[in-house]
């Protein structure tokens, strides 16, 4: 085998660094050549000659050259007279020692034996770049393997491990196939000497023909090869088929999980674009395997996501048949988050997690709500089925959508109740000029909360057009992950009343106004300048400030004029009218929209500058809505939710009287209190009715980072509060049917008989208050233990929520920011993890503070 041109070159630079000035160096060269006539010898190009004879070596040896040359010769030596080889280096042809190049090269002294019988191994080892990471003075077996192994399959010498040889099997399998027959046999045994099985595993795949799918076969793999396949007859037989791509070679079920392991990390590595040709080879290969059936188990493919999806669907309409069953729709909601790799803005995971909650929800036994707390039983729970009701809007695939269809028939069905319990209650009070307990009419808003605010705070005033209370969590949600904090005080409602009919006309201009009245934007503007609670919190020069959608906008964005009001701290008082949900409302009701701040980029900006001025912010609307949904039309409205009078009042309407209406519409109006009826022609929301979605008004005040100032009112830290059915994710206790309580009839009757007996209460929470290894650790926390009192209230929470509770919940309860409740949770571990044990944890994934009870008291001895 001859040398290259560059492995020449490192032979010529040591003898001419052992020689004195210049010399003519001949090689003795059995072979042609075609190098080229020169080299480039520490800079210097010295010419180059290849002589076939002894008349063309004297030739070169004639030639009128200045400094050293090579001449590469192709005669035996023998046959030179003793003229010429006294005229070259050493007087004699120089002959090329491979392996003791390699040595130079290598900067060795020794060569392990076991090289030598190798003859290709010295051209491999001069082919490649140099790159020890060792600095022994013996090149090894393994490091010469190596070393000629990295050019091969693209690895770096020393770094081949599986991850990266799963890799160059996908892309380096024509270079592996190429190799004779002795180095690729040498090569195998080292990999598989260094990395086990597996590792033959995928050279088969190679030498079948499969390594630009060998990632695919990893994620088939994980199918195959997960526990329940062993018991499955269609995945054994699926195993079987799979060894024709690994040229025959059967895989154990550890090699297979492996595999199925590195191909997963692999993929969720990967781009989004690169992963889809992986998924498709993934699909194909399964459907050719027969186990298509089973891609459900994968936990990245997307078919799997949306099979799981389907099991969820099945879960639920057995639910719908039975709460019993309600476990089952846990575990699919389990498998479905449990998917690692959803597509992008899928809605799926959303979805199922929406479900759950729903399901849950529905799991309690139903009672009816007094009429005096239909208001806070919607605020504390039926603006979250909302919230979960308008997100399944987009479930799919079609089985899921089919059994959410059922299961929000169900709910909806579930509150006729208490909603037309609402309209009776709200036409009861109107007739008398009152409105039902637990809300502030919308007129009331600017003397009562807005313009107390103001005398002490510069104040923005954000309303969002048509936001409901099931946005208005939504957006809260998204506020709160900013850092913003929400504030309430004593006496403040939940909900402000949206005028009848709640229409933006009347009930936005009621609520600037400070006053009954109906009108359009210049009326609300003027308006809003000249109240009087307004005009005295503000200076003389700078009124009340009011910008609707014209002022508020330009090109998209936050207008100059918008962003100087804010910034502007002599203008006490500015109000924004943001139209964002009320357009959407307008649309297609196939539209699916996620409220955010993300989603709604005009509000996160005017947050983002009033953050910056330090101004209070309110925020709140003028009405909320009703999505459609199934809804009926009946024609003849006056509006999409109200009409007149003038025919008779049908089931889902109600009339609605009294001083409010007649000062704005003149008399006394039908609205439907049902969602589903409507006036107008379809879309994807409506207003005007006298629904709770549509009435009942959210109000929020909200700072970033400070609290709120007032005079005779003390804020306190008020964040939206989840219901539990929303938060829990243990399995929910449903109570059976009474024909399954027949066997316990005796002990229900004992109980029924004995109304005074009490059931022992366990005071864990003061012992363990009292405790002194609770004082101990005290000492040990110092600085960072919390105060008694302070983990009392957080233990005692926990408690009620039976070990699990929401981070924010945990705030509330305190009045502390959640934002700085990761280091209040880190403080209640450093005192209660005694000798290391998990009392006290903080969920990752849901942000869940969970609090072993059982494990406290025996750790504490309470």
């Amino acid at each position: 085998m001859s040398l290259s041109l560059c492995q020449l070159e490192i032979h010529v630079t040591e003898a001419l660094h052992q020689a004195r000035g210049p010399v003519t160096v001949a090689y003795a060269w059995p072979h042609d050549w075609s190098g080229g006539d020169s080299l480039t010898i520490d800079g210097a190009t010295l010419p180059l000659h290849h002589c076939g004879s002894p008349l063309e070596l004297r030739e070169a040896l004639s030639l009128d050259e200045v400094g050293s040359r090579v001449l590469l010769v192709s005669v035996p030596e023998n046959r030179l007279g003793q003229d010429v080889l006294g005229r070259l280096f050493r007087h004699r042809l120089l002959h090329v020692d491979r392996w003791q190049l390699v040595q130079d090269v290598y900067d060795v002294r020794q060569v392990d034996p076991r090289l030598f019988s190798l003859a290709w191994m010295p051209d491999m080892l001069l082919a490649v770049p140099v790159r020890r990471n060792s600095s022994a003075t013996v090149l090894t077996y393994d490091e010469a393997m190596e070393s000629c192994l990295a050019p091969v399959l693209g690895i770096d010498a020393g770094q081949i491990d599986l991850e990266r040889l799963l890799v160059a099997c996908e892309q380096s399998s024509q270079r592996w196939t190429e190799l004779n027959a002795e180095p690729r046999a040498l090569f195998r045994q080292q990999l598989l000497g260094r990395l086990g099985p597996l590792a033959e595993a995928l050279l088969a795949a190679m030498e079948a023909g499969s390594g630009h799918a060998v990632v695919a076969i990893g994620l088939v793999c994980e199918i195959l090869y997960a526990p329940v396949a062993a018991k499955t007859l269609e995945l054994r037989d699926a195993r079987v088929r799979l060894e024709q791509r690994l040229n025959g070679f059967r895989l154990k079920e550890t090699d297979g999980r492996q595999w199925a392991d590195i191909a997963k990390r692999n993929v969720l590595e990967r781009s989004p674009l690169a992963r889809q040709e992986v998924f498709r080879l993934t699909v194909e290969l399964l459907d050719v395997l027969g186990a298509s059936d089973f891609i459900g188990i994968s936990a990245v493919l997307p078919e799997s996501l949306e099979h799981r999806l389907s099991e969820l669907g099945d879960a639920v309409v057995k639910f719908l048949r039975s709460p019993d069953a309600l476990p089952s729709v846990d575990a699919a909601v389990k498998h479905v988050l449990a998917h690692e790799l959803p597509p992008s803005e899928h809605p799926g995971p959303e979805c199922a997690q929406m479900v759950a909650r729903l399901c849950r929800r529905e799991a309690k036994p139903g009672t009816s709500i007094p009429a005096a707390d239909l208001v806070n039983d919607y605020v504390t729970n039926g603006a979250w089925e909302d919230w979960a009701r308008r997100t399944l809007r987009g479930a799919r695939p079609e089985a899921l959508a089919r059994a959410v269809t059922k299961l929000l028939d169900r709910v909806a069905t579930q509150r006729m109740a208490s909603d037309e319990a609402f309209a009776a209650a709200l036409a009861q009070t109107a007739a008398i000029g009152d409105v039902p307990r637990g809300v502030l009419p919308i007129e009331a808003a600017l003397h009562t909360v807005v313009a107390l605010l103001a005398r002490h705070n510069p104040l923005l005033m954000v309303v969002m057009d048509g936001m409901s209370q099931d946005v208005y969590l939504a957006i809260a949600d998204s506020l709160m992950k900013r850092g913003w904090n929400s504030w309430t005080r004593e006496g403040l409602p939940g909900a402000l009343l949206a005028t009848t009919p709640s229409v933006t006309e009347c009930s936005r201009t009621s609520l600037f106004a400070g006053r009954l009245m109906k009108g359009a934007a210049n009326q609300e503007r003027h308006a809003f300048a000249q109240h009087e609670d307004l005009k005295r919190a503000s200076r003389a020069s700078k009124p009340p400030l009011l910008l609707h959608k014209a002022g508020l906008e330009q090109s998209h964005q936050l207008s100059a004029e918008a962003a100087q009001a804010i910034a502007d701290m002599d203008q006490r008082v500015v109000g924004l009218v943001i139209n964002a949900i009320d357009d959407a409302l307008a649309k297609s009701e196939q539209v699916r929209i996620d409220w955010t701040l993300e989603s709604i980029p005009l509000l996160a900006e005017v947050l983002e500058q009033a953050r910056r001025a330090g101004r209070t912010v309110v925020i709140t609307s003028d009405h909320g809505h009703v999505l459609e949904r199934q809804s009926i039309l009946r024609p003849d409205g006056e509006g999409e939710r109200w009409r007149l009078t003038g025919r008779p009042v049908e089931q889902g309407e109600i009339i609605i009287t009294g001083s409010r209406i007649d000062a704005l519409m003149g008399g006394p109006l039908v609205e439907p209190w049902s969602e589903r009826l409507r006036y107008a022609g379809k879309k994807n929301g409506y207003h005007g009715g006298v629904s709770r979605q549509e009435m009942l008004v959210p109000f929020g005040i909200w700072t970033s980072g400070y609290q709120p100032e007032a005079e005779g009112a003390e804020f306190r830290v008020d964040y939206p509060t989840a219901p539990s059915w929303w938060t829990a994710t243990e399995e929910v206790a449903v109570v059976p049917p009474a024909t399954k309580l027949a066997g316990r009839r005796g002990s229900l009757v004992a109980q029924a008989n004995d109304l005074f007996s009490m059931p022992p209460v366990d005071d864990w929470l003061s012992r363990l208050m009292a405790s002194p290894s609770l004082a101990r650790q005290r000492e040990r926390a110092g600085r960072m233990a919390l105060a008694p009192e302070r983990l009392h209230i957080l233990l005692d929470k926990l408690q009620q929520q039976r070990g699990r509770c929401s981070i924010e919940q945990m705030a509330v309860a305190i009045g502390q920011p959640p934002l700085r409740m990761r280091g209040v949770i880190s403080a209640m571990e450093r005192m209660l993890n005694l000798d290391g044990f998990p009392i006290v944890t903080l969920e990752p994934g849901s942000g869940m503070v969970l609090l072993d009870i059982p494990l406290l008291k025996t750790q504490f001895l309470v």
